[in-house]
């Protein structure tokens, strides 16, 4: 039941935030959003016995990338920016630990489905990104490299860990693409609440995919 609690909390505090995004209430994202990689954390703690610290450090930076985008302004972007691509970073590193063989071919491979979306999003947002287009190109790089050394674990594996590894980035990666045309194409009603389901997702499963990897070691 304990192993319970952390999950019923996570869904929660996710479900508050949605709400308060659909109806606009600011107090309640406010409240719910920084605990949702808080309660994320409680349910992976509580479900294994050997942390993967590379996954504890991409939850934290999550965790203050949730935090600084709750603010507003350019600055408050590029930091919250900053920590995700950090965390990415860390989710990087984990999943290229777990790959063997990293020949330069196999990463040309799996790099084409994500050149050719990093190349027609940047072709879409380019005109509107303005100051912010080192930034959120350096930004797509990195999500869209998360991609591909996820695909490139499935296709090496073929196992349903590494598929939920790869659905978990694909979703990840659609998040963040939702929340691109939102803010630097063109902006649509529906997009926020997209973002923040299609986000809480990502991180759930990839969550999920660290602790099958646990529970196999």
């Amino acid at each position: 039941m304990n192993k319970i609690i952390p999950l019923i909390a996570f869904v929660l505090f996710s479900l508050i935030d949605f709400y308060g995004i659909y109806l606009e209430k600011q107090l309640m994202v406010n409240f719910a959003k920084p605990m949702l990689m808080i309660t994320l954390f409680w349910y992976y703690y509580s479900n294994t016995k050997q942390l993967n610290k590379y996954f504890v450090l991409g939850l934290f930076f999550s965790f203050l990338g949730d935090l600084l985008l709750l603010g507003t302004g350019e600055v408050y972007f590029i930091f919250g920016l900053l920590f995700f691509l950090i965390a990415h970073v860390f989710y990087i590193i984990m999943v290229l630990r777990l790959i063997p063989a990293r020949k330069p071919k196999d990463f040309i491979m799996a790099g084409v489905p994500f050149l050719l979306l990093f190349l027609v999003l940047m072709n879409v947002l380019f005109a509107g990104l303005g100051s912010m287009k080192i930034p959120v190109i350096i930004y797509a790089m990195t999500i869209s490299f998360f991609g591909i050394v996820s695909l490139l674990l499935y296709l090496q594996s073929k196992t349903k860990i590494s598929l939920l590894l790869l659905v978990g980035v694909l979703i990840f990666i659609s998040s963040d693409t939702i929340l691109a045309l939102n803010l630097f194409y063109k902006t649509q009603s529906f997009y926020p609440l997209l973002i923040m389901m299609t986000y809480v997702l990502a991180q759930y499963l990839i969550c999920r995919f660290v602790l099958k990897l646990n529970q196999q070691s």
